[in-house]
């Protein structure tokens, strides 16, 4: 069963069925990881549209295809927060970023 925490503020509407979460932190397991340690996952982060990236792997962020399946929980931020930029603007900076890195597993993550 699938899981969803909601904040009141969101502007868009959230919908599961087609991947979309405007504004949210999205979180799905890791498979076998999270079995016997059940907090530990996989993280992205959704544009004001809702099309989620995440950093799937050395030098590459996913768009609208995250790297271990589908979301199962999310939280919304609030995109009024954003300092210095707009929303989509700091998730493509970082997305950008990202592409540029090299992952090591549980030290260096996003």
């Amino acid at each position: 069963p699938k899981m969803y925490f909601r904040n009141k503020m969101e502007e868009k509407p959230i919908d599961p069925s087609r991947n979309r979460y405007p504004h949210c932190i999205v979180w799905t397991p890791l498979p076998l990881i999270s079995w016997f340690i059940p907090f530990i996952g996989h993280m992205g982060i959704a544009t004001s549209a809702g099309i989620i990236r995440d950093f799937a792997g050395p030098y590459f962020v996913s768009e609208d295809n995250m790297a271990f399946g589908t979301p199962t929980m999310y939280w919304t931020l609030n995109p009024q927060k954003v300092s210095g930029a707009s929303w989509d603007t700091a998730v493509l900076e970082a997305s950008q970023e990202y592409n540029k890195r090299m992952v090591i597993f549980v030290c260096k993550k996003c």
